[in-house]
């Protein structure tokens, strides 16, 4: 999301230096050097979580394709007397915080700055502000009202910009409370240049993990299920022999990784049940019968004519296995799984807009209270996954 207006700049001159490469922040939980304080409901308590990213970019702006949204790194590029100031919890890299749902919720702030010479103090920030580009997810993603005040000062001391701020994030619908404080805090600096290359170098090891972690799941899975084996091929066999005839039905499955969570949504010609549970680390989603409900009601004569539409026009018998946008780890992933005395499909999606899926989506978006609607949105979805062609 983008917001603009004005913020007061303060600035004395030295040229910009000339840095050596320099890794952005990538913390363990249990640092707290560079960290954001989450205060829990009532704020009679708090936490810290650590910033995954906090970096200065010289000779850096926004991509002019940008129009809002989470900043990647093919939307950061080179220009003459312009900088940027990163400051960001990704709760997907948050090392040794998989499953703790108080990490749960990304936070990006970059500030687009114009040349510093000696030092720059911005003051009077909110979401308004000129330059000022904010996505809080603490919350959920749906709209909530959102406020953002503070100051950043920043001085140059030799090779490193020394930061000091306060930033105080607040959101309403729900209510929560962030603030990002720093004093005199030494932080890395990159050209923009460097600043891509260690990026590249930073996916390049998040693939290689992710490889080794698909291969560790592989050979749990071969111990693991030698009980089950029989069992699933029961299963199976029973469905070969006897196949599911009766009218379109589908669930679909959300999986929240830093949460630990698993949110299905099941549809049949008579209903829709919300249930929640945490995800197998094995299977990541599954219509587990043990879920707890949190919504259920029956479907309306004319939700149920959409629902008999959605099978004959939304062309799903032709769906393939998988989707997926290989530039980006985590984030989105949902599991769809369909029968009808037509066809039986089953498809993974990882951060790809599929249309004939965006059609479920939304069929499910228009039935369910608005904290269990699932975030799909195309025009996001379809710009990422363009430039991952770059």
């Amino acid at each position: 999301m983008l917001f603009r207006s004005l913020f007061t700049i303060l600035s004395v001159t030295i040229s910009i230096l000339t840095l050596p490469v320099s890794p952005c922040m990538a913390q363990n939980i249990n640092d707290t050097s560079l960290f954001l304080t989450r205060f829990n409901r009532g704020e009679t308590s708090s936490y810290k979580i650590p910033l995954t990213k906090a970096c200065f970019i010289r000779e850096a702006t926004l991509d002019a394709q940008y129009t809002g949204g989470w900043i990647m790194k093919w939307e950061v590029t080179k220009k003459a007397h312009s900088n940027l100031l990163f400051l960001e919890m990704n709760s997907s890299e948050v090392k040794g915080g998989w499953g703790q749902g108080d990490v749960s919720g990304s936070v990006q702030l970059m500030f687009e700055l114009p040349a510093i010479n000696d030092s720059i103090v911005m003051t009077n920030l909110s979401y308004k502000a000129n330059g000022v580009h904010a996505i809080n997810n603490y919350g959920g993603i749906d709209a909530k009202r959102e406020y953002l005040t503070g100051n950043v000062k920043l001085v140059r001391d030799g090779d490193k910009m020394v930061l000091t701020a306060f930033i105080d994030l607040v959101t309403q619908n729900p209510d929560t409370r962030q603030q990002i404080v720093l004093a005199n805090h030494s932080m890395q600096s990159f050209s923009c240049e460097e600043y891509q290359h260690y990026m590249n170098q930073k996916d390049s090891i998040q693939k290689k993990e992710n490889d080794e972690l698909v291969n560790a799941i592989t050979q749990a899975v071969i111990a693991r299920d030698s009980i089950l084996e029989a069992g699933n091929k029961r299963i199976q066999d029973s469905l070969k022999l006897h196949p599911y005839t009766g009218p379109f039905r589908f669930w679909v499955s959300k999986v929240d990784k830093p949460e630990y969570l698993r949110t299905t949504y099941s549809v049949n010609q008579d209903s829709i049940v919300v249930k929640k549970g945490p995800y197998d680390f094995i299977y990541l989603a599954k219509n587990y019968p043990a879920d707890a409900v949190y919504f259920k009601r029956a479907l309306t004569k004319k939700e149920k004519k959409a629902l008999a539409a959605l099978e004959q026009q939304a062309g799903l018998d032709s769906l393939e296995r998988f989707y997926s946008n290989n530039c980006i780890l985590d984030g989105l992933i949902l599991v769809f799984d369909m029968a009808s005395a037509a066809f039986s499909k089953e498809v993974s999606v990882t951060n790809y807009y599929q249309e004939s899926l965006g059609a479920v989506v939304r069929f499910l978006n228009d039935i369910v209270p608005k904290p269990y609607r699932i975030w799909y949105d195309k025009k996001q979805l379809v710009k990422d996954q363009n430039a991952c062609g770059r």
